[in-house]
C-alpha cells in the first residue's frame, strides 16, 4: 500500500510541470491585456505583468522577447477568438434575419467577454501613432470591412438600416461595446456589472437586434 501511494505521488509530481507550462503563455497574455488596458502601453511594465500573471519576469523575455511583441500577441490572441466565432457564420449568404441577429449576438458576447480589449483600443486609437496604425492594419480594417459588408448586404435586403459605411461601423461598434468598456460606470449607475451578468449581456444583444435588425419582408 505504501509503495502504491508513493508511486502515485511520484507520478503526480512528474506530471505537474507540464500543466503550468501549457498555460504559461495564456496567463501572461491575459494579464498583459489587463495591464495595458488599465495603464496604457507606457505605464504597464513587464514586471507588473509578470506579477499579475503569477509568473517569473524571465518568462516574458523567454516567450515574447519584450513588451512590444507581448502587446501585439495579447491583442492577436483575443481577436483570434472573434474571427473564430464569426467564421462559423461568415462568409455566407446573409439572407435571413436570424443570421444577422446571430452576428449581433456574437459581437455582443465577444465585447462582454473582452472589455479590456475595448478599453485598450479606445485608448490607442484616439491618437496617431505606430500602435494605432498596427491595430488598424492588423485587425481594425478587417473588422471594418466585415461590419460594413454585413450592413450593405442587410440594407439591400431591407433587414438593416442603409447607412454610409463609416457611420454603420461606428454606430455598430459603439452600440455593441460601450456598455462593456464603461462597465465601472454602468455598475455605479445601475448596480449591475454588464461584463459578469449573463442576463445583461443577452438583454443587450436582444435590444440591439430589436433596434437594428428589421423583420424579414422577403426583400425588395
Amino acid at each position: 500500500m505504501k509503495e502504491g501511494r508513493a508511486g502515485r505521488r511520484r507520478v503526480h509530481r512528474k506530471g505537474r510541470p507540464a500543466e503550468p507550462r501549457v498555460g504559461t503563455r495564456e496567463r501572461i497574455l491575459a494579464s498583459a491585456l489587463e495591464m495595458f488596458a488599465e495603464r496604457g502601453f507606457d505605464g504597464a511594465t513587464t514586471r507588473d505583468i509578470a506579477a499579475r500573471s503569477g509568473m517569473n519576469l524571465g518568462l516574458i523575455q523567454y516567450h515574447f522577447g519584450g513588451k512590444e511583441r507581448l502587446w501585439r500577441e495579447a491583442i492577436d490572441r483575443v481577436f483570434g477568438g472573434l474571427w473564430a466565432s464569426l467564421g462559423s457564420i461568415l462568409p455566407g449568404e446573409l439572407e435571413e434575419r436570424a443570421r444577422l441577429a446571430e452576428i449581433v449576438r456574437i459581437c455582443v458576447r465577444f465585447a462582454a467577454a473582452n472589455p479590456h480589449l475595448l478599453r485598450l483600443m479606445n485608448d490607442e486609437c484616439k491618437r496617431e501613432g505606430p500602435r494605432m496604425r498596427w491595430l488598424v492594419d492588423r485587425h481594425g480594417r478587417r473588422l471594418y470591412e466585415t461590419i460594413v459588408g454585413v450592413f450593405e448586404h442587410g440594407g439591400r435586403r431591407g433587414l438593416l438600416p442603409e447607412l454610409p459605411p463609416p457611420h454603420a461601423y461606428y454606430v455598430f461598434i459603439g452600440a455593441v461595446g460601450m456598455i462593456f468598456s464603461q462597465a465601472p460606470e454602468c455598475r455605479r449607475l445601475t448596480g449591475t456589472d454588464p461584463t459578469t451578468s449573463t442576463a445583461t449581456v443577452e438583454a443587450h444583444a436582444d435590444a440591439l437586434i430589436d433596434l437594428l435588425v428589421r423583420p424579414d419582408t422577403g426583400g425588395r
